[in-house]
C-alpha cells in the first residue's frame, strides 16, 4: 500500500486559508457586530492554527511594537488621522516581519516556516489595510492581540 504525504502549503496559501482578502478588509476597515465577530473567529482560527509552528516570542517581538506605536495614538479621536510618524513606524512593522519570516530555518512549505510565513502575510496585508486611519489602527491592534491571546490559549509557548 502507498501512501501519498500531504501536499504541503506555502505561508502565502496557509494565508488565504485562514482570512480572505475580503474578510480581512472587513476585519481592519469594519465598525459592525458582523466585523467584530469575524475578527474574534478569525482570530481563534489563525492562533490555532499556528500555536504549534510560531513562538510566543517571535510574536510578541512584532507585538510589543506594536504596542509601542499605540502609544502615539491613544490621546487620538477615531476620526482623527494617523500622525505621519505613525504611519512610517506602522509600516516598518512589515521589513521587522520579513526579517522574522526569513530567520525561520527551511524551505517556504515547511511547516513551521509556512506558519511563520502565513502571520506575515496576514499581518502585512493588515497593515497595508489601516492607512491613515485610527480607527482602522484600533482595529488591527484588536486583531493582532486576539491572535496572541488565541494563541496562547491553545498552547502556544516559546519552544
Amino acid at each position: 500500500m502507498t501512501y501519498q504525504s500531504n501536499p504541503r502549503k506555502t505561508g502565502d496559501q496557509l494565508a488565504r486559508e485562514l482570512v480572505s482578502a475580503e474578510q480581512l478588509n472587513l476585519i481592519i476597515t469594519g465598525t459592525t457586530t458582523e466585523a467584530i465577530t469575524l475578527l474574534t473567529d478569525t482570530a481563534e482560527r489563525i492562533g490555532k492554527q499556528l500555536y504549534r509552528d510560531v513562538t510566543t516570542s517571535q510574536i510578541r517581538n512584532i507585538f510589543g511594537t506594536v504596542r509601542t506605536i499605540e502609544q502615539d495614538v491613544k490621546a487620538l479621536k477615531d476620526t482623527d488621522s494617523l500622525p505621519t510618524p505613525v504611519q512610517r513606524s506602522l509600516q516598518m512593522l512589515r521589513p521587522k516581519l520579513a526579517y522574522q519570516y526569513g530567520r525561520v530555518q527551511g524551505r517556504d512549505d515547511d511547516q513551521k516556516k509556512a506558519a511563520m510565513g502565513a502571520l506575515t502575510q496576514i499581518l502585512s496585508d493588515a497593515i497595508s489595510l489601516v492607512g491613515s486611519n485610527v480607527q482602522h489602527f484600533r482595529n488591527f491592534m484588536d486583531f493582532f492581540e486576539a491572535i496572541l491571546a488565541y494563541h496562547r490559549r491553545f498552547g502556544g509557548s516559546n519552544n
